[in-house]
């Protein structure tokens, strides 16, 4: 072994140590600078995301079968003040109108018999006659039935999961927009923290912007230049406002990344994971090259197309069930 390899080998270790280091300072800058822990609510993003904590805290409290009666209110007073910073001119955002009917659906089963809630509830009864969303239907509780819930079992399981595999080998036929769309429509029905949806994707079909972006990705050779569809999944800093939750953007991400996956082979086509843990100056030169939002984490890059009739795919065998679960 050479004495240059030699060298690299043995002081590999502190050198992995000092990068990690690295790039923790640019994790906590970037949560510093983008993070929701600022609560800026002149920001209508961070407002929204706020919001939706909210309002989801008051339908899981509509959505217990034993709900006991004035659970809740601690939720609706902090909901009708995050409400109360909407400027007269700003247009309510998504989450917003969402947030007005579910009030109204507290207010419906919240009778009026609590002197110590009297205020909020004025407060909350003049937001909805302010912004005045009679026709809004959303938000709330559903009912399913064991039967609707029973259409999503598949007669087959391991005929869906044991097919999906990481496919480099795509036709050259461009992947239709519409099947883009559908399958992260799919996806956003994956669980997140407090329903804060924080996820967001960016298309790029153009062969020199996928060029571009996979410069700065290391797990593309010999088969990027083939790729007709590349997808940066991302998540919001600014869905996430607490230390215990400095990971959730990753966490949610990641849950959100493996959804679309399993959405894109449900309708046939392929995809290849390829992994965005990367160097601070790696994710600051994607940036200049790709218009991403500064306050977007990069998750991961995904790779999709049609798959061609005969492929080759990693053979990727999986650990023995034994190593993967402990019963206690």
């Amino acid at each position: 072994m050479g004495v240059i390899k030699l060298l690299k080998r043995t002081f590999r270790p502190t050198r992995d140590i000092v990068y990690t280091f690295l790039g923790l300072l640019y994790d906590f800058n970037r949560f510093y600078k983008y993070g929701g822990w600022t609560a800026n609510l002149n920001n209508s993003f961070q407002r929204n995301y706020k919001v939706v904590k909210k309002y989801h805290s008051i339908e899981k409290s509509l959505s217990f079968r034993n709900r006991k009666q004035g659970s809740g209110w601690e939720a609706v007073e902090e909901l009708v003040y995050l409400l109360e910073n909407i400027k007269d001119h700003e247009v309510l955002g998504f989450h917003e109108k969402v947030s007005i009917n579910v009030l109204q659906k507290f207010l419906d089963v919240e009778p009026g018999l609590n002197d110590n809630h009297a205020a909020c509830r004025r407060k909350a009864s003049e937001l909805i006659r302010k912004f005045n969303l009679s026709g809004n239907k959303t938000g709330g509780v559903k009912t399913y039935s064991i039967d609707t819930l029973k259409k999503g079992t598949l007669e087959n399981p391991e005929n869906f999961f044991l097919t999906r595999s990481s496919v480099r080998d795509f036709s050259s036929a461009k992947v239709k927009n519409e099947d883009v769309c559908r399958a992260i429509s799919l996806a956003q029905k994956t669980p997140s923290v407090c329903n804060r949806q924080s996820s967001h994707v960016y298309q790029i079909t153009d062969k020199n912007l996928i060029e571009r972006a996979l410069r700065y990705q290391n797990g593309n050779t010999g088969f990027g230049h083939t790729i007709p569809c590349l997808l940066i999944i991302t998540s919001d800093l600014q869905a996430f406002d607490t230390s215990g939750e400095r990971y959730q953007h990753s966490i949610d991400g990641g849950m959100f990344s493996m959804s679309l996956i399993m959405a894109f082979h449900s309708i046939g086509l392929s995809t290849c994971c390829l992994n965005w843990n990367c160097s601070g100056s790696n994710d600051l030169k994607l940036r200049k090259s790709i218009d991403i939002k500064a306050e977007h984490t990069v998750i991961m890059m995904l790779a999709v197309g049609y798959p061609r009739d005969k492929i080759k795919t990693c053979a990727s065998e999986r650990r023995p069930l034994t190593e993967v679960i402990t019963q206690l």
